[in-house]
C-alpha cells in the first residue's frame, strides 16, 4: 500500500518541476543581463543587505533550502522517473558555494549550452549572452 502512494508521490513531484523548469528556465535565461557571465566582477545587492539584514539573510536561507531539496530529488530522479539532470542544474544554480560563478561560467561556455540559451534569447528578442573570457 505504501509503494502506490510513494510513486505517485514522486511522479507528482517531477511532474510539477517539470512544468516549473518549462516555465522559469525560459524565463530566468531570457530575464539576465547580456554580460552576466562575462562581466569579472559579480555585482551584489548591497542594498538589500545593509537594509534589512534579517530578510536577506532569510531570503538567502530560503533560497539554499530550496536549492538542497531540489539537488536531493534530482539525486533520486537519476533513479526513479523524472529530469534528475534538469533539477540538478537548477539546484546548482540556487545554491551558494564557492566557485559557484566559475561553474556557471563554463557551463554557458559549452557550445551545446551557449547556442540554444541564445536562440531561446533571439526568439524573445533580447540580445545574446556574451561569453566569458576563454582564461576557464
Amino acid at each position: 500500500m505504501l509503494q502506490p502512494l510513494v510513486l505517485t508521490l514522486f511522479v507528482s513531484i517531477s511532474v510539477l518541476l517539470f512544468v516549473l523548469s518549462l516555465i522559469g528556465l525560459p524565463l530566468a535565461l531570457t530575464r539576465m543581463p547580456a554580460d552576466f557571465f562575462s562581466r569579472p566582477e559579480r555585482r551584489r545587492l548591497k542594498l538589500a543587505e545593509r537594509k534589512r539584514p534579517f530578510w536577506f539573510v532569510v531570503l538567502r536561507s530560503l533560497k539554499n533550502a530550496l536549492g538542497g531539496l531540489l539537488l536531493v530529488l534530482g539525486l533520486l530522479m537519476l533513479f526513479v522517473p523524472g529530469q534528475g539532470l534538469l533539477t540538478i542544474f537548477v539546484a546548482l544554480f540556487l545554491l551558494d558555494f564557492p566557485g559557484k560563478h566559475r561553474l556557471q561560467r563554463w557551463v554557458i561556455s559549452r557550445p551545446a549550452v551557449h547556442r540554444p540559451v541564445n536562440a531561446l534569447r533571439r526568439r524573445a528578442r533580447r540580445p545574446p549572452l556574451q561569453l566569458p573570457p576563454r582564461s576557464l
